[in-house]
């Protein structure tokens, strides 16, 4: 049997239902991904449930499917070199979770915000004052620009 070994990541997972999962997901160290970064790896895995520990250490499992929008401290990771365009917008998630900050896109998405957003990757990091915020872009429901 092969085992992947797996870091403990502070976490909060905001899922279609409306509801916030805040505790530990585990994520597979950089050194092992190459150039595929942690978040990318765990959001878009093949796997179906994610296995997280809650605030009181219990085991929780969120079905990869349910999950719009993950926040994690800034430090956490470093970001994805992905140059391009950098817009302010305020993201409105399935749940109604809403988010504000920087987006980063890449620069061969587009030029216009429509285009940016629907030609994006999957999932796309959002930069905040003091949290990333790594949302689906099948799951979004509302970008507005200042």
């Amino acid at each position: 049997m092969m085992f992947v070994s797996k870091t403990e990541v502070e976490a909060e997972l905001f899922l279609d239902d409306g509801s916030i999962f805040a505790g530990l997901v585990y994520v597979r160290p950089t050194d092992e991904l190459g150039k595929v970064h942690p978040m990318i790896d765990l959001l878009g895995g093949r796997e179906r449930i994610i296995p997280c520990r809650g605030e009181s250490g219990e085991l929780v499992l969120i079905g990869r499917a349910s999950v719009s929008a993950v926040r994690v401290a800034d430090e956490t990771f470093g970001l994805p070199d992905s140059g391009g365009v950098k817009l302010s917008l305020t993201l409105t998630m399935a749940g109604g979770h809403r988010f504000e900050g920087t987006l980063q896109l890449p620069e061969s998405a587009g030029t216009r915000i429509s285009d940016l957003l629907n030609y994006a990757d999957p999932w796309l990091v959002q930069i905040g004052e003091s949290h990333h915020v790594w949302v689906a872009t099948d799951k979004l429901v509302r970008a507005e620009a200042p």
